[in-house]
């Protein structure tokens, strides 16, 4: 059975971890301040600020940090610092019978989509792919659009219903402006992004439960426990700082691993520079997206606000979403919290 966690109230703790990366401890910060200006206490997790290489921290260090937040009767909400790389070697050292126990908020992306699946496939568990703590003076929580949502998901107030997406999406040129910079192993800075306007790659409407997130956490995790059965389901992809070969390569293992063939219906968000590099002959990302999903009879929605853009709209993946791909929207079908 399906599983969701109760909304947040004010007064309300959140516990911020580092599964994965190094974090930068004035972005940090701000994000923090952020969450308590939203009416919510803040515990960090003892290893937040380690470094280890481009880690926070060794990998017990960083279990035992998430496990300590997610077993705080205290604790609400479990929201990551950052991405980067370090989920997937933490997983061994999480012991799901006694997480499974409790039920809570977890929000993050990228990196953490190993976390998504992990819960998911153990804990049957709703989560949210969503801002994560660090923040810029022009990204993730200090965007308005990227806070609302982030608010109205976690207190309650959003029941589901239609993605809203950000008021300059219909002046946009296309989803594959967007740009970053990337400043280090796992590091993103957002240097400029546009958004886009959903727009169709594949006709038609489907429904079924939202799964996905980071495409290079999906494929890495292809023949683990935590494995992501798409059969039946939307499928959410998003990525960052791969070429369109590299892109390619893993959409090619997804699809001879089945993934692809299953699913009901998919919806692509940022895939934020992804452009070729140098002189040698290439395909766009976004030739290489249409190659696999155009013409394959399953609806397809580019455009999504979410990934490593500007703009990150909150997903609450495992709840139920329908998608029509000729009047392009995306519409949420429960609440994805209880009150």
């Amino acid at each position: 059975m399906k599983r969701k966690a109760p909304s947040l109230k004010q007064g309300d703790v959140v516990a911020v971890v580092a599964p994965s990366g190094a974090v930068h401890k004035d972005s940090l910060d701000r994000g923090i301040e952020i969450l308590e200006s939203l009416g919510y206490r803040v515990k960090t997790g003892k290893s937040a600020l380690k470094r280890y290489g481009y880690l926070a921290g060794d990998d017990v260090d960083r279990a035992q940090d998430f496990t300590a937040a997610w077993t705080d009767p205290e604790v609400k909400a479990v929201v990551a610092a950052r991405g980067g790389y370090g989920a997937t070697r933490m997983l061994r050292y999480l012991d799901f019978d006694v997480l499974r126990d409790h039920t809570k908020i977890l929000v993050g992306f990228s990196d953490i989509t190993a976390l998504h699946l992990a819960f998911w496939r153990e804990m049957n568990l709703v989560t949210f792919h969503g801002p994560m703590v660090e923040s810029g003076v022009d990204s993730s929580l200090s965007v308005p659009y990227n806070l609302q949502g982030f608010r109205e998901v976690l207190d309650g107030s959003w029941k589901g219903g239609e993605l809203k997406m950000p008021e300059e999406a219909a002046a946009a040129p296309g989803p594959d402006k967007a740009s970053a910079e990337i400043v280090g192993p796992g590091d993103v800075k957002v240097v400029a992004s546009e958004v886009a306007p959903l727009e169709a790659l594949e006709g038609g409407r489907a429904s079924g439960e939202l799964v996905g997130g980071n495409l290079s956490l999906i494929a890495a995790l292809c023949g683990t426990p935590w494995d992501l059965d798409t059969t039946g389901k939307i499928l959410f992809l998003e990525e960052v700082g791969e070429r369109p070969y590299r892109v390619d390569r893993m959409l090619c293992q997804l699809d001879e691993a089945g993934k692809l063939a299953g699913v009901a219906g998919v919806l692509l968000g940022d895939f934020t520079d992804c452009d070729p590099s140098g002189s040698s002959p290439s395909f766009t990302v976004w030739e290489v997206l249409e190659q696999y999903f155009r013409g394959t009879g399953k609806p397809c929605i580019r455009g999504v606000p979410a990934g490593h853009g500007k703009y990150r709209a909150v997903l609450p993946l495992g709840s139920s979403v329908e998608m029509d791909a000729d009047r392009l929207t995306v519409r949420f079908l429960e609440s994805p919290l209880t009150t």
